[in-house]
């Protein structure tokens, strides 16, 4: 099973590109359908709601009203941490039954506005970004949701600006041109990446490996980020520490590109093998997984750090990549050399 998040700025997009995915056969979980599914009249959340926070949170015929409870939580941080606490433990069960009810191969898209601004990129295998400029965006805002200008530029101040975004994709879906052409771009990603991403894991294969040497790109440090956090996460408290190592964690240096990771864990065993597995990163050997995304090839060695060996090992190879990094010079003289001294065995 393939999970990845997607979200994007009010008036982006996102909307058309969880259409289009649910077209092409994914499983698509709205994060805020399910937020107001929990709290419908009857159900258990909205009496806790209305225990908590008084009758004048209802309206005429008894349902929640969403701008009565947002003038009580938002100016409050003690009673918006309350009403999380009534409303996520509620949407995540809703949500782990939704993922638990689709298949083995099927991939389950995570459709959350603020995946950005909660931090939530690193638990799934993949983040899209939906964006268009802010000039079309508003624009949008005003013909379809019938919002003044003022109002929509508020609305996308609140959210995450466009760099925060632009770290945290590992796709990004420009929405700004003719009509049909976010549709085209969103099945070239399916048939192209997310649906051989999904076959991958389903059968344990990673992909293979680039070995030619090519100049650094620019977002090769935001990459190796996404991937030890996502890594990071997978492992959870057994894991000690993850680091971006190898070649690709030199910057200036010319290497092929693949994100080598370090994983320094408690006693490493299956679980946590299972856990990177279903991470995105199938098993390649005894302590070694690869990457299943044909779109960012990755090494993963993981060493015990209780043993003696593995921890000296897994410093061994941090401080092959610390030498390289305190030496620039040495990388522009002698690349070749350095890419050798840093490799992940």
């Amino acid at each position: 099973m393939l999970r990845l998040g997607l979200t994007g700025g009010i008036g982006a997009g996102k909307s058309t590109v969880a259409e289009t995915l649910t077209e092409l056969g994914a499983v698509v979980i709205d994060s805020d359908r399910i937020a107001r599914e929990v709290v419908e009249p009857g159900t258990e959340g909205l009496a806790e709601v209305v225990a908590a926070f008084g009758e004048d949170v209802l309206d005429a015929d008894g349902a929640l009203d969403r701008p009565a409870l947002g003038r009580i939580v938002f100016a409050d941080d003690a009673k918006r941490q309350q009403l999380n606490g009534i409303l996520h433990p509620r949407i995540g069960a809703r949500t782990a039954e939704m993922v638990a009810g689709a298949d083995d191969d099927a991939v389950v898209v995570h459709d959350i506005p603020l995946l950005v601004e909660n931090g939530m990129g690193a638990a799934f295998a993949l983040v899209v970004v939906v964006d268009a400029p802010v000039d079309v965006r508003v624009a949008r805002l005003v013909e379809t949701r019938g919002m003044t200008v003022e109002d929509a530029r508020a609305r996308m101040a609140a959210q995450a600006d466009d760099g925060a975004r632009r770290a945290a994709a590992d796709v990004w879906l420009e929405n700004a041109g003719a009509a049909g052409a976010l549709r085209e771009q969103v099945e070239r990603l399916w048939h192209g990446r997310l649906v051989p991403f999904a076959t991958n894991l389903e059968h344990g294969n990673a992909v293979p490996v680039p070995t030619e040497v090519v100049p650094p790109a620019d977002d090769r440090e935001l990459v190796g980020r996404r991937l030890t956090a996502r890594i990071a996460v997978a492992g959870g408290e057994t894991v000690r520490r993850v680091e971006h190592v190898g070649p690709g964690a030199v910057p200036g240096l010319p290497a092929p590109d693949v994100v080598d990771v370090l994983v320094e864990a408690d006693r490493p065993g299956d679980d946590l093998a299972a856990a990177l597995v279903a991470a995105g990163f199938p098993r390649t050997g005894a302590g070694r997984h690869g990457s299943g995304d044909p779109g960012r090839p990755a090494r993963v060695l993981v060493l015990d750090g209780k043993s003696r060996r593995g921890a000296k090992q897994a410093q061994a190879i941090v401080d092959a990549r610390d030498r390289a990094l305190r030496d620039p010079g040495r990388v522009a003289a002698d690349p070749a050399a350095v890419r050798t001294e840093v490799a992940l065995p």
